[in-house]
């Protein structure tokens, strides 16, 4: 599914408890974009709120390619259910879980405010109130580049050390998921890197290689990025997939960064060695021998 898709399943999806949304051709009232017009045909038993519309829009990131704004505008009227009845469960419906579209990165969301408003659009005997809920969205695009590859490295560190932890990333990736306590998620990206010892068959890299860790609540997330430090500092290198070493010279680990922004892991002066080809030799031309 499309990322619009996938929003209106996680939303017209959701719990409302005892709010019930009202429904259109048989689907919840939730809308990518314009709502329909009130004398629409499709609203069931002509009832037209409380309903959901949400619109996104996206921007180019240096750092994670694709980023963006959510907008989930929540309509009510004075009479019914009120918009703060909904509002909690749109947030809790969209943060914290990690959206795979199809053709496109994985992708999660961060709420940023929550501000009513009154609409200028009234019904014949009702008044017309909502809320607007902000989300902020960052991607998570895939950084494999050439073996060697430290990302390719990591996700197979955690791969094979901590099978229970979703690596984000991966092709198999589910449309949601959902990070606990128990099975967490990971993300590895490349910072930045750049050429440091250089010798006749070796050229030595050095670079920042960061482990975004997403768990629900800052002890179960500090928890397991604590295990994960104690073990790196131990090994002291991570084997890469050609069996090359990527050796560990400074690991910084901060448990009160956003892990959707900053990540909590930095694997800083990340050293890992690339072959030289072998020097070009000119062929031998034109021999002549004597017998």
């Amino acid at each position: 599914m499309k990322l619009e898709e996938l929003l209106f399943t996680r939303i017209s999806g959701a719990d409302f408890g005892s709010v019930k949304l009202a429904q259109f051709d048989g689907k919840p009232g939730v809308f990518f974009g314009p709502c329909p017009e009130d004398t629409d045909r499709g609203w069931t038993d002509a009832r037209q709120y409380p309903r959901i519309s949400y619109g996104l829009d996206l921007r180019g990131d240096p750092d994670r390619q694709t980023a963006g704004t959510l907008y989930v505008d929540v309509w009510c009227t004075e009479d019914g259910p009120a918009p703060e009845d909904i509002e909690p469960t749109i947030r809790a419906v969209l943060c914290g879980v990690i959206m795979a579209p199809e053709e496109d990165a994985p992708c999660s969301f961060s709420w940023q405010a929550s501000q009513t408003f009154r609409s200028s659009r009234e019904t014949v005997v009702e008044k017309v109130i909502g809320v607007t809920v902000t989300f902020d969205m960052y991607a998570f695009p895939e950084q494999i580049t050439s073996d060697p590859d430290p990302v390719l490295a990591m996700q197979k560190y955690f791969r094979e050390n901590y099978p229970e932890i979703t690596i984000i990333g991966r092709a198999d990736l589910p449309d949601f998921t959902e990070p606990s306590e128990e099975h967490p998620a990971v993300y590895c990206r490349l910072e930045s890197y750049e050429l440091g010892l250089e010798y006749r068959t070796v050229a030595w890299l050095e670079g920042t290689v960061i482990c975004h860790i997403f768990a629900p609540g800052a002890s179960s997330r500090a928890r397991w990025i604590r295990a994960i430090v104690d073990d790196l500092s131990r090994r002291g290198e991570v084997i890469m997939m050609d069996t090359s070493p990527m050796f560990l010279r400074s690991i910084r680990a901060d448990t009160t960064l956003d892990p959707l922004v900053h990540g909590q892991i930095h694997l800083k002066k990340a050293t890992w060695g690339i072959l030289k080809n072998p020097p070009y030799h000119h062929g031998i031309n034109h021999i002549h021998t004597n017998d």
